[in-house]
């Protein structure tokens, strides 16, 4: 690729949530899709190959990575850095070389994962907005302030995200013809509350002004969706619900 800033973004944003990996290199694309150990989040990767200057797979293959080991790589890469992946079944290794002012290259060892069947969830959503990330990294940085959970509220022409606990309470409100609210479209109000620290680490792949899709529904996953490459791939995310006391 002509820079790395996909790769940084990406692999930064998904080690912080999934450890170890398969990454599917198909003739046409790059895909990944797991889970956190806790089976809170799954985060699904793709990016097709026409994101690529060149690519060159004669076969499908699984490639095995410990996502933290290629995320401390990837982040000695300056965005601008030409960025070249490669693997060759003679010493199973994944190289990968970032050319800029210099050129550095590393490499790292494949794992032999166990498969994990992840079925795609059947999800009724009811709501779907598109946001700046600016404004969710905004609205998490104020609830964390006051706890650990923080709950969406979606309803017609208004997306809130607001805190109560016994230290105070926080509140963050887009309507709609507010800037960072690009659109929000409402068949059912819904709402449900969901860990601050696994939202912080979703929303570190995109900047400020990256659109994030969000959909949802009462009491159910929300959905994160962010476009990678001029939309050449994309980046997705659920995270399950916390369940409230009664």
């Amino acid at each position: 690729m002509d820079n790395s800033k996909v790769w940084k973004d990406c692999i930064g944003s998904i080690s912080n949530l999934i450890e170890e990996a398969d990454f599917e290199i198909n003739t046409d694309s790059v895909e990944m899709k797991a889970m956190d150990p806790s089976h809170i989040a799954l985060a699904d990767f793709q990016l097709s190959s026409d994101a690529f200057e060149e690519y060159d797979v004669d076969k499908a293959r699984k490639l095995g990575i410990d996502l933290d080991e290629m995320d401390k790589v990837v982040s000695r890469a300056s965005n601008s850095d030409e960025s070249i992946i490669e693997f060759t079944e003679e010493d199973n290794r994944l190289r990968l070389e970032f050319k800029g002012t210099s050129t550095r290259r590393f490499s790292l060892p494949l794992l032999e994962l166990e498969e994990e069947e992840l079925p795609e969830p059947d999800l009724n959503f009811t709501a779907n907005a598109k946001i700046t990330a600016g404004a969710i990294k905004e609205g998490l940085k104020d609830a964390a302030l006051i706890g650990d959970n923080v709950r969406f509220e979606l309803s017609q022409g208004k997306f809130l995200m607001r805190i109560e606990s016994d230290t105070g309470s926080a509140e963050m409100e887009l309507a709609e013809g507010d800037e960072d609210l690009e659109e929000l479209s409402v068949e059912e109000p819904s709402q449900a509350m969901y860990n601050i620290s696994y939202l912080e680490d979703m929303v570190k792949a995109a900047g400020s002004k990256d659109i994030v899709e969000i959909r949802h529904g009462k009491d159910l996953p929300i959905e994160f969706v962010f476009n990678l490459a001029d939309g050449k791939g994309r980046l997705r995310f659920l995270l399950a619900p916390r369940v409230e006391a009664e």
